[in-house]
C-alpha cells in the first residue's frame, strides 16, 4: 500500500483495531527549522491534511512546530564529545 503522505516523518501500519496513521516528529515533540520544514514538505498546508488524517483514524493529531534558526538549541551532536577515562 502506498503511504499517504510522502514524508520521512509520516509512519503508517496496520494494527489491532486497524491502521495507525501519525506524524513521528508531532508525536515525539521534535521542532523543526524552516530549512527541515521545506526538505520534507512539511508546509502549513500539508500540516493541516496531515492532522486532519490523524484525527479522522486515530481522534487527535500533533504536528511539528516550525521554528527559526536562531530558536533551536544546539543538537547533541554539535557538541564536544565526552571523553571518559
Amino acid at each position: 500500500m502506498k503511504k499517504m503522505v510522502d514524508c520521512i516523518n509520516w509512519k503508517e501500519y496496520h494494527g489491532l483495531n486497524g491502521w495507525m496513521m501519525f506524524c513521528s516528529a508531532g508525536a515525539y515533540g521534535k521542532k523543526l527549522t524552516e530549512d527541515e520544514a521545506a526538505a520534507c514538505g512539511c508546509t502549513a498546508i500539508q500540516r493541516t491534511r496531515c492532522k486532519k488524517i490523524m484525527e479522522n483514524n486515530v481522534g487527535f493529531g500533533l504536528v511539528p512546530e516550525i521554528v527559526r534558526e536562531q530558536m533551536v538549541e544546539k543538537k547533541s551532536s554539535d557538541r564536544e564529545p565526552v571523553v571518559l577515562r
